[in-house]
């Protein structure tokens, strides 16, 4: 069995390539030619464990995530996660994976695709409230799909606005970076806003004249009490769309918008209906798109890591 740290994962696959299998994960997910459960989600004090199975053509994966946001307060990492892939028919186990880093990556590619079929191609600039881990892959892989120039980050605390650009330049050297004050500033300079916090209040103001004509990318919520946008941008939006239909029942930024009827049951759709030309929406109005994250996006990650390892020889074969 090959384990892989998450250094060789970091290293192992391109933007280009996470966003393609991600998009491939998408396009399964709607043909219904790969399998993924409904997560199992057990909250423990302020706490969270998943377990995250999903089934494809040729192997299977399961993912085992500790979700304690209480280890910020002690600089440990708020997620730690391991993956398994297995072989599909034989039930031989192929590889661990360390998937802290896998899931920031495929996380970063989900938001991608949001900016990807929900903004203009010529976007320059994003907004970014939010600079855990997730809000370091938002930025880069946002980076990957749009000219980017600007990044207008909501600063919290010194030490980690100065590794969030140090980890941003050294990928896209030329791409600005400003710090922020409030969430209004943001609004005042760019149209694309990604949230990515567990807050359970809004991180936006309820101002529809800030809010209007923006597109919006959720990536951190991921709890019924959690709702990162406020109400007004999914009444302007009038439709939302998930990266998978579980996701409906998951998170506040889905369930408040439909249980209070601002939106509507058939306008809130997977983005790869998107993808797939089933479904259209006019990118140059609000548009809104929410990321809850799903099994599937793992295995297909996987599999790509893992043929990637053995074509270079990268990680450490281990028998059990």
């Amino acid at each position: 069995m090959l384990v892989l740290t998450n250094e060789e994962i970091a290293s192992l696959l391109s933007f280009d390539e996470i966003i393609s299998c991600t998009e491939a994960a998408m396009l399964s997910y709607e043909n219904k030619t790969s399998m993924a459960p409904q997560r199992m989600h057990i909250d423990y004090a302020d706490n969270s464990m998943l377990c995250m199975p999903a089934i494809g053509t040729a192997h299977i994966s399961t993912k085992l995530v500790a979700v304690v946001p209480g280890n910020r307060q002690k600089q440990l990492p708020v997620i730690n996660a391991v993956l398994l892939l297995t072989d599909k028919h034989s039930g031989k186990p192929l590889s661990l994976m360390a998937a802290g880093k896998l899931t920031a990556l495929r996380t970063g590619a989900l938001g991608a695709i949001g900016v990807k079929y929900m903004s203009p191609a010529a976007i320059d600039s994003i907004g970014l409230i939010g600079l855990g881990v997730q809000g370091f892959q938002q930025a880069v892989f946002a980076c990957s799909v749009r000219p980017v120039k600007t990044i207008y980050a909501l600063k919290r605390n010194e030490d980690v606005f100065r590794d969030f650009v140090q980890f941003v330049n050294g990928h896209f050297p030329d791409v600005k970076i400003i710090s922020c004050k409030t969430a209004d500033e943001i609004l005042n300079k760019t149209n694309v806003i990604i949230a990515s916090t567990t807050s359970v209040t809004p991180v936006l103001p309820d101002n529809e004249a800030l809010l209007n004509g923006k597109h919006f990318i959720g990536i951190g919520s991921y709890k019924p009490v959690m709702q990162e946008f406020p109400d007004t941008v999914y009444k302007l939006a009038a439709c939302l769309a998930i990266d998978s239909d579980g996701a409906r029942h998951e998170t506040g930024d889905i369930i408040n918008p439909l249980k209070k009827g601002i939106i509507k049951t058939e306008n809130v759709f997977t983005i790869g209906k998107l993808i797939t030309g089933e479904r259209e929406i006019d990118i140059n109005k609000t548009t809104v798109y929410k990321s809850a994250g799903m099994a599937l996006f793992d295995l297909f990650l996987a599999e790509a890591l893992y043929k990637k390892a053995v074509k270079k020889n990268t990680g450490t074969e281990v028998d059990l």
